[in-house]
């Protein structure tokens, strides 16, 4: 693709002033025209060929057609390339290579004529399809010496293109003269870059996905490697057409190819950011990239164009991600958004071809970084796992000492005394709740997640026995939850007596309430409401033991993902958990 798109600037160049003004003591293009039909006198020479359609762009699939270009020595000896414009900007090969040899690449079969001999053909030319036979697209020939003396010259081109599959009806002609060694030496390094960046996007994925299965199952590792994989065949299939001579009728599968794994790729690295920053509405952000890839496509016909607004697009959304990131002062933010600035700086002008170095190096460079900041953001969330994980053992156990304390056994024991011969079924019932309320506590304190149903039960049971002891009907009432989302154990449980112990019931029955709520991002709002007043300043005691035990356990399951905040309301205290939200994990 590389090589097409200098050729297709080699045919532009040769029709303008600058390059006449340049090759003036060199080869001079000078006319370029083409004919339907076959006819073998076509390659002379001396063929009179005024009367051909000019152009180097013809008709494709419409049978056998011939090419003549003409090429001038104007001071009589063979061009060198020394001029600035050819050798720098054309051919490759530098001062002080002559030219001996003709670079042909063109999606058709052919035979090149030079001064109307035979030099070299790809596949077999044919009048019908099934005649032809495709060759491979780019070749190399190789001029006999003793046809490069001074003054014209004439290639002609017999060719067909009955295979070819590009969408377009019209197919282009590009005809470079190099040199045969230089030529070689610069195609060497083709697919060296393709090559390296497959190997090193192949080595992410796959650590990507290694670590994705033995670290949890954590997705931006799992996005992380899709997108490796996707740059792994990008990058393969860019240096296949140094690797294999595959026939001129893969090339447009090839690139079309190209252009859809860049399109996946575009749409796989803003997911990638969006997922590792927590950033909310999602859906949001991929629908405003969607008209972004849409322009992409429609920017251009020629892919690799295409290739190149699709990385440019990706990197505007990206962009605008990392900004956000930034602001919210996400882990590892600036580093990403640096490399993203580095992209859009290396593809952002317009008349550079896509398969340069600085090319690989965008996607390099921004591989590496989202895989080493996500490697950092794994092992700081692990570390901070591992520091919950022991906060909240000591904690299950300052909370069972705190239900198992014994001024709550003796008070419970002194009100069971009271009503055990005043009320004996009462009383019974007051042993069941207290023994159903310490088995459940028993069985869930060392769990790490419980479904919300069987929190809820010995919240209840909780209240039961509080409704005897403080003769006031507790009670509990959960709206919009799903009784199978999984909570921390005791969470809600501590959030209750948090509210006995710091309000003061102002009627008879006392309700505390939970309502559930689930956001587009797909994260879950828990409001839990404890009713009584609260103190004059309209603030409540962050009570020690219990709101450590809250914020622990949070954190042990759901590591930065959560958020919790308190707030008095009218008729007492709300508090807000956000399980899978963009929260900091701090907050009372």
């Amino acid at each position: 693709m590389m090589r097409t798109a200098a050729l297709w600037i080699f045919v532009m160049l040769a029709s303008s002033p600058a390059w006449g003004a340049a090759a003036e003591r060199n080869a001079l293009l000078w006319t370029v025209c083409s004919r339907a039909g076959d006819d073998p006198r076509w390659a002379a020479k001396d063929w009179d060929d005024r009367d051909w359609e000019p152009g180097n762009i013809v008709p494709a699939r419409s049978g056998v057609r011939w090419l003549r270009f003409r090429l001038e020595w104007k001071d009589g000896e063979r061009p060198d390339f020394r001029s600035e414009g050819i050798g720098r900007n054309v051919s490759g090969i530098g001062p002080g290579a002559p030219m001996d040899s003709i670079f042909l690449a063109v999606p058709a079969s052919y035979e090149l004529f030079w001064n109307g001999r035979r030099i070299g053909g790809s596949g077999v030319v044919g009048a019908t399809k099934a005649a032809e036979r495709p060759g491979p697209l780019d070749n190399l020939f190789m001029v006999p010496p003793e046809l490069l003396g001074p003054g014209e010259h004439v290639v002609a081109i017999r060719l067909s293109s009955h295979h070819y599959n590009f969408p377009a009806e019209g197919l282009q002609v590009n005809l470079r003269p190099t040199n045969y060694a230089r030529h070689y030496g610069t195609e060497i390094w083709g697919p060296v870059f393709p090559l390296l960046g497959a190997g090193a996007a192949g080595l992410v994925a796959v650590l990507s996905l290694m670590l994705f299965a033995v670290a949890g199952r954590w997705r931006p590792l799992l996005l992380c490697g899709a997108l490796s994989l996707c740059l792994t065949i990008f990058y393969l299939l860019i240096a296949w057409r140094w690797l294999v001579r595959d026939p001129y009728d893969w090339f447009y599968p090839r690139l079309f190819a190209i252009t859809w794994i860049m399109t996946v790729i575009a749409g796989l690295f803003p997911w990638l950011l969006l997922v590792k920053f927590n950033v909310p509405r999602r859906r949001w952000w991929l629908a405003a990239a969607i008209p972004l890839f849409a322009l992409a496509w429609a920017s251009s016909t020629r892919y690799e164009e295409i290739v190149l607004w699709l990385c440019r697009a990706m990197l505007v959304v990206s962009l605008g991600i990392g900004v956000w990131a930034v602001w919210k002062r996400r882990p590892w933010a600036r580093f990403v958004l640096a490399g993203v600035l580095m992209g859009l700086l290396t593809v952002r002008t317009g008349g550079r071809i896509f398969l340069d170095p600085s090319f690989f190096a965008v996607f390099g460079v921004l591989v590496v970084v989202v895989f080493a900041t996500l490697g950092l953001q794994l092992r700081s969330d692990r570390r901070r796992a591992q520091e919950a994980k022991l906060a909240a053992a000591r904690l299950e156990t300052e909370l069972l000492k705190k239900n198992l304390q014994p001024h709550f056994l003796l008070n419970t024991l002194a009100v069971l005394t009271e009503i055990v011969e005043r009320d004996p079924p009462a009383a019974v019932k007051l042993i069941d709740d207290l023994a159903d309320g310490f088995r459940t506590l028993s069985r869930v304190a060392a769990e790490k997640l419980i479904p919300l149903a069987q929190e809820l039960e010995l919240c209840r049971a909780h209240l039961r026995v509080m409704g005897v002891r403080t003769a006031r009907p507790w009670e509990l009432v959960a709206e919009g939850v799903d009784g199978r989302a999984p909570v921390p154990p005791a969470v809600f449980l501590t959030l209750i007596e948090n509210g006995i112990t710091h309000q003061r019931a102002t009627d008879g029955a006392a309700k505390f309430r939970l309502r559930g709520e689930r956001a587009v991002d797909g994260s879950v709002r828990y409001l839990f409401f404890s009713p009584g007043e609260v103190q004059a300043d309209g603030a409540r005691p962050e009570g020690g033991t219990g709101l450590r035990y809250v914020r622990a356990r949070l954190e042990e399951s759901f590591p930065g993902r959560w958020s919790l905040r308190g707030e008095g309301v009218v008729g007492g205290w709300q508090t807000v958990i956000e399980i899978g939200a963009t929260g900091n994990g701090g907050g009372a």
